[in-house]
């Protein structure tokens, strides 16, 4: 076996995991030396520890397909082809490419919880919380094989309220950028009310809170808690939710939206967590089951 490439495309960004075996470590150390745009993790994988790189997090800036190209080549400039087994995408811009690169592609669900299973087996509930799309996960161990299985999911419609380019676009108008709003909301004592089923009522709530007198990290507080109540109506829609939660995703490291889901579902502070490899579980989830998948085919290099 060799090296198996796991891509996340998802609406505005990419992102790239490759799980190497223990021989491959040299190599991916030395691309993530030469490289700053990699970094090489442990992965504590059953079969034993084996390296696990992963890019940074890119975004597309329009052109999904240029992106994964340049990525691929940043990554073979220092990992000879010969080297990889499989390439595996993954996310909801990824369809088309795998059909242009001739590669496999992986449903969203199935690569986030296999990589959550080895990650993080303890996790029974999955917000996941992205640029253009949101998904809940319900997990439970398999009775048979005692690996966490999917028992229930659902996802966002077409619609992107409530996700990461919702927030972008409010907090652009605000001045603020999306990175900026989970220190600015800390300080807010109450929160303006603002709709998050659509943009344009979202626009107009905050702009009669500003005529009302609310600062902006309260204006902005209440788009946290908007998200929130949007996920729970629109996408979790009465199902159970199951701690530990881990919110996974872009909007995962805006600690307003953690808040405010910790809020909206009743969940004390350690029921709900952000996992170190927040954006990378479709990323890694790809790339564990083309290497799982490679151990079936017949090797491409005698």
């Amino acid at each position: 076996m060799g090296i198996n490439i796991g891509i996340d495309i998802g609406a505005i960004s990419l992102k790239l995991a490759a799980l190497g075996t223990p021989d491959d470590a040299p190599i991916l150390a030395q691309l993530t030396q030469r490289n700053p745009a990699f970094r090489l993790l442990s992965s504590p994988l059953p079969q034993g520890p084996q390296p696990l790189v992963i890019s940074e997090y890119r975004r597309l800036v329009g052109s999904p397909i240029q992106a994964c190209y340049d990525l691929l080549q940043e990554f073979y400039e220092h990992v000879p082809e010969t080297r990889i087994e499989g390439i595996r995408v993954t996310g909801s811009g990824s369809r088309t490419i795998a059909k242009i690169l001739g590669i496999y592609f992986e449903n969203e669900f199935k690569a986030i919880a296999r990589a959550m299973a080895v990650l993080a087996p303890e996790v029974r509930t999955v917000f996941e919380i992205g640029g253009e799309s949101a998904k809940y996960i319900r997990l439970e161990p398999d009775p048979t094989t005692g690996e966490l299985s999917i028992v229930d999911y659902d996802r966002s419609g077409e619609c992107a309220a409530g996700t990461g380019s919702f927030l972008d676009q409010q907090a652009h108008r605000m001045g603020y950028s999306v990175e900026e709003i989970g220190e600015v909301v800390a300080t807010a004592k109450i929160a303006a009310r603002i709709a998050g089923r659509c943009s344009v009522f979202a626009k107009s709530d905050m702009i009669h809170a500003q005529q009302k007198g609310y600062s902006p990290p309260e204006i902005l507080r209440g788009l946290c808690d908007a998200v929130a109540r949007n996920f729970k109506a629109s996408v979790v829609k009465g199902k159970p939710v199951v701690p530990p939660v881990a919110l996974i995703g872009g909007v995962a490291l805006n600690s307003g939206v953690a808040r405010a889901l910790r809020e909206v579902f009743e969940l004390a502070d350690g029921q709900l967590f952000v996992p170190e490899l927040y954006a990378w579980f479709g990323a890694v989830g790809a790339a564990m089951l083309e290497a799982a998948e490679t151990r079936k085919r017949v090797p491409r290099y005698p």
